[in-house]
């Protein structure tokens, strides 16, 4: 039993347990919402590698069903419940919150995979001939694919769960349509990849390509984000009452994803080896630090600004105070 895995396995089942008590003493919705996004994970793992055959994990994780780990569908929960949950403080409105949430999920990506395949936690293969892409190819292995992918994972799982979560009252029924939600997310990340998969052996043949692709939609995505975050159509910072998870564990969780992988870059020699890496995955580290202090400011400073409120305020529990806030919510950032 390699000690790696199962020290990052544990770790993630120790963050989920503890986001899934949290999230289960605000109410069943946000309960849901975090085990429909682990089920989504392992969905997602599971048809991608059925479908496409791009990756295929390492035999040694301890816990899997059939292809997909069970620690990288509790990983998806965590990560896509925490973008949501910065997305809400920000007081980012529900057109323009997936964007958000997007991008917030693959500033983890960015950070963390090219370190991945190198410590062996899985391998990435050509898709037209199936053989392991090469350490150079694309970003140092990790295929445009993949980022693109990214992108829309957690852009429809995020739509479709703020548009249920807008329209099931709290307690009825319609809450466990919420389990449901996997199964429209994963077909519309099936048909955003078909333009990828018809544009990019046109446009970047080469194994692994397409990352002008991606570097496209992913400007249209940070674009809309950025206008959510600090555009004039903004909402009120808050979102404590419905949030899947804490804000405070939310960064906690990030930091530790980014740090067991700063980790592994430096065990790996990686680290010296291609320095690079290390860059990137430090200033993306170290861009949490900006992002906390803006939701922290958000939730302390923008009070006086009085927009509609969204629909769940209007029968949110009676535990959220009248400035909004919950007082059983690890609430905020010192």
């Amino acid at each position: 039993m390699d000690p790696l895995f199962l020290a990052l396995e544990l770790a993630a089942a120790v963050f989920f347990a503890l986001a899934a008590w949290l999230a289960l003493r605000r109410g069943r919705m946000p309960f849901l919402e975090l085990a429909s996004a682990a089920m989504f994970g392992l969905l997602l793992e599971e048809g991608d590698q059925l479908i496409f055959g791009t990756y295929e994990y390492a035999p040694g994780f301890v816990l899997a069903i059939d292809r997909a780990p069970l620690v990288i569908g509790l990983t998806w929960a965590v990560i896509i419940a925490g973008a949501m949950r910065i997305t809400d403080a920000l007081g980012v409105r529900r057109r323009w919150a997936p964007f958000s949430d997007s991008v917030l999920a693959i500033m983890l990506d960015l950070a963390f995979d090219a370190i991945a395949i190198r410590i062996g936690l899985w391998t990435w293969r050509d898709h037209v001939t199936g053989t392991p892409l090469s350490a150079e190819a694309a970003w140092f292995g990790v295929p445009a694919g993949n980022f693109y992918a990214w992108l829309f994972v957690t852009f429809g799982f995020s739509l479709l769960t703020r548009w249920l979560r807008e329209r099931a009252a709290p307690g009825s029924r319609l809450e466990w349509a919420q389990l449901l939600v996997p199964i429209p997310a994963f077909a519309i990340l099936l048909l955003s990849l078909v333009p990828f998969t018809i544009l990019q052996p046109l446009i970047d043949p080469t194994p692994g390509g397409g990352m002008l692709l991606f570097l496209i939609t992913f400007a249209v995505f940070l674009g809309t984000a950025a206008w959510g975050i600090w555009g004039s159509d903004r909402g009120r910072p808050d979102g404590q009452a419905t949030a899947i998870l804490d804000i405070r564990l939310t960064f906690v969780t990030r930091a530790a994803i980014h740090l067991f992988f700063l980790w592994a870059l430096a065990i790996s020699g990686s680290a010296l080896q291609l320095p690079v890496l290390l860059i990137v995955a430090l200033a993306l580290l170290a861009a949490e630090l900006p992002l906390a202090w803006l939701v922290t400011m958000r939730l302390g400073g923008d009070r006086t600004r009085s927009p509609s409120a969204p629909r769940w305020k209007a029968n949110r529990p009676s535990s959220v105070d009248s400035g909004g806030h919950d007082p059983h919510d690890l609430a905020r950032l010192p």
